[in-house]
């Protein structure tokens, strides 16, 4: 009996007419990522444990979803589960590094969590971060990387932004000066005002020991404008309300006029959810969520400023700030095929049929791939009519039958399995036939 073999959830198989539009979406933000002088880095996907221990809270959900093991001398080991700590540890072990560091790593990463649509146990991280920049200039220049790149992958996101010290500020003048512990746990709830009804955010608050009051008066200043937000608390005396509002007036100065302006929105409520974030954060959605049967409100990714991570990591008397984000590849291969729906490429060009001339077809097909097209020839011996059924399957768009005429006369045609119109080409016409394919690709 033939034994099968499941596949676990949250983890998933790729054939090559889906690997071909994941890998061209790496292929679309890697170039744009380079564009912006990003370099490429690579970091281990198995780690220490208590490095990946190292990052967040004891009580952080983050660390149940780790998957931990141990090798045979015993030690306690785990899979990464995002890629900022395994920049960390690089930027540790080489302390000589040239700073700013900017990086980027496409990779695994393993959660033992949920698994709903756009979020799976095994997924691929796209990251970009910047070590040793305190400007707002870096900040600024990530919103029009993001805003690039999402427009490169045929996109229109909005990119929802805040500053972790304006949402500390104004909790703080509303409740009042609370304990760390407590600001979390306030910020945390914040984070899902709009995930939560007023009332269900509401009952939250009650259970921290806050009063409805001051819940209410948070809420209303939360449906703000920036404008209205900013003269709401003018004369506030907080000193870290005041550096957010200069660093939010820089950035905004700094972007009004670039291409990320159209997309950026201002979000009074947003944390990103994770404690590392010490300044700007920004999460980015689709303006346009509804794409045939699905329904994509979710992240397609984010990032923010955290300058305490490595610094204390490393804890030699430096400070190393540092901003970086994550595009998320799997929900965005989501989107891109509900988009495409129905519609398969092919990534070959051209399927060359030999009847008899295997060596002229050979040296024919090799010809076409040195000048750039992406050529197969037939090595299956089967009739014409399966291998012409075989290119329509793998929806190949061209198809030349080379026999023993063609060679002999040193014609052939090209056929358009599309429309099924057949062009004639002498055999040795190259440039001629490389140059009608790329036209009508």
């Amino acid at each position: 009996m033939a034994k099968t073999f499941e596949t676990l959830k949250g983890t998933y198989d790729y054939l090559p007419s889906e690997q071909s539009l994941r890998e061209s979406i790496k292929d679309r933000l890697k170039d744009v990522f380079k564009r912006y002088g990003f370099l490429p880095a690579e970091t281990p996907i198995l780690s220490m444990l208590d490095l990946l221990t190292s990052k967040y809270s004891s009580d952080a959900d983050i660390l149940n979803e780790i998957y931990k093991l141990s090798d045979q001398g015993k030690r306690e080991l785990g899979l990464r589960y995002d890629l900022t700590i395994c920049l960390t540890k690089l930027i540790s072990s080489n302390r000589g590094i040239s700073l700013p560091f900017k990086r980027y790593e496409i990779g695994k990463v393993f959660r033992d969590g949920p698994v709903k649509l756009g979020r799976n146990r095994e997924f691929t991280q796209c990251d970009v971060d910047v070590v040793g920049v305190s400007s707002i200039l870096q900040e600024a220049e990530f919103m029009n990387l993001t805003h690039e790149a999402y427009s490169e992958l045929g996109l229109e996101v909005e990119i929802r932004y805040n500053n972790r010290k304006i949402l500390y500020g104004i909790i703080k003048s509303i409740f009042g000066e609370m304990s760390d512990e407590l600001l979390r746990r306030v910020v945390m709830l914040v984070d899902k005002l709009d995930k939560m009804s007023k009332e269900e955010l509401e009952r939250e608050f009650i259970k921290l020991g806050l009063s409805s009051k001051s819940y209410d008066e948070l809420y209303n200043s939360f449906s703000m404008s920036y404008e209205d937000l900013k003269a709401k608390y003018e004369n506030s005396t907080s000193e870290i309300l005041k550096e957010g509002f200069l660093e939010m007036d820089e950035l905004r100065a700094l972007t009004t006029s670039t291409p990320a302006w159209k997309s950026m929105l201002y979000a009074p409520y947003l944390a990103r959810g994770i404690d590392i974030y010490t300044g700007t954060v920004w999460e980015i959605f689709l303006k346009e969520r509804n794409i045939g049967e699905h329904d994509f409100n979710l992240s397609l990714g984010g990032g923010g400023r955290y300058d305490n991570i490595i610094t204390s990591f490393i804890d030699d008397g430096n400070s190393y700030p540092a901003v970086g984000m994550s595009f998320g590849l799997d929900v965005i291969y989501e989107v891109l095929k509900a988009k495409e729906g129905d519609e398969k490429k092919s990534d070959i060009d051209l399927f060359i049929i030999p009847l008899e001339t295997k060596k002229d077809s050979f040296i024919f097909t090799q010809g076409l791939r040195t000048r750039g097209i992406k050529a197969d020839i037939e090595k299956v011996d089967r009739r014409v009519k399966k291998s012409l059924n075989y290119a329509n399957k793998e929806h190949i768009p061209f198809v030349v039958i080379i026999g023993e005429d063609e060679v002999k006369n040193r014609m052939i045609n090209i056929k358009d399995m599309t429309t099924g119109e057949e062009t004639p080409f002498s055999l040795d016409d190259y440039e001629g036939i490389c140059e009608f394919i790329n036209k009508r690709l």
